[in-house]
């Protein structure tokens, strides 16, 4: 089943909801072995960009991504962080079909998460669910 990526309305006209769906686009394409994991996400992920007054909520629904603006239903991972870390999510690499956090990139958003400049919410509960996410947004 190909994904399907919508946008509530008023939710298409650029900026980082955009950015950020196009890059989990172009991973599907460029990646296609990570559909998989696309289609297994099953809800909401609410994301907010302090420095771009942007808050925004991804659901899920095996194999259809919505994003709508603002915070939607009971997400089960909260990122709060700033535009720049988010899209620095992009850039950790895919080992052995998980996540590395043990290079540059990924020692960087740990630092990031021991600091506090990154906040997760559901990174306990919810791992599975994070770590499809995160592979959804990596480029590499």
């Amino acid at each position: 089943m190909a994904a399907i990526i919508n946008f509530s309305p008023g939710m298409d006209d650029g900026g980082l909801p955009v950015m950020m769906a196009d890059i989990i686009k172009g991973n599907l394409r460029d990646k296609p072995q990570r559909e998989n994991d696309f289609n297994a996400l099953n809800g909401n992920i609410y994301i907010q960009a302090e420095d771009a007054d942007v808050d925004m909520t991804m659901v899920f629904e095996k194999g259809v991504m919505t994003v709508y603006n603002g915070r939607i239903g009971k997400p089960k991972i909260c990122i709060n962080t700033d535009s720049t870390t988010l899209l620095d999510l992009a850039n950790i690499n895919i080992k052995f079909g998980l996540p590395y956090y043990f290079d540059k990139a990924g020692l960087g958003v740990i630092k990031k998460l021991v600091t506090r400049e990154l906040k997760l919410k559901g990174l306990l509960t919810h791992p599975i669910m994070l770590t499809r996410f995160t592979k959804l947004m990596s480029c590499q």
